[in-house]
């Protein structure tokens, strides 16, 4: 392969490496009055060269609530519940989330695009 070939290859890997779209992570500690934990993602990452590192534990990270109606009756939302040790899945937003959290429309007013602190748990894995 030519080196600019090498280049691109390597350019590619680069760039798809750092877009975060999902993992499972374990609870460090679960705030059951705000909905938020923290948690330590399970992937490593690792640089050419050198050794595999684990990622920096993640704070505050909401959880998915779930709304139901249960034979016909009323709607109800439900909380999750974790506890440490367990292992969740976590996605990654593509933009910042912080402002999108109020509900309403806005400009994600930052350049940060699929990182690991736009997370957002969706469910317990085991």
């Amino acid at each position: 392969m030519s080196n600019a070939g090498v280049f691109f290859d390597n350019l590619k890997r680069t760039i798809f490496t750092s877009i975060n779209t999902s993992m499972p992570a374990k609870i460090l500690s679960f705030d059951e009055s705000s909905g938020k934990a923290k948690i330590q993602p399970l992937f490593k990452v690792k640089e050419v060269g050198q050794s595999p590192q684990s990622l920096p534990p993640i704070e505050n990270v909401p959880t998915l609530k779930q709304k139901y109606r249960v034979n016909g009756g009323a709607v109800q939302t439900y909380l999750p519940v974790y506890s440490p040790g367990d292992t969740v899945l976590v996605v990654f937003c593509q933009r910042a989330i912080d402002d999108a959290q109020s509900g309403h429309n806005v400009f994600p007013g930052t350049s940060r695009m699929f990182s690991i602190q736009d997370a957002v748990i969706v469910g317990v894995l085991n």
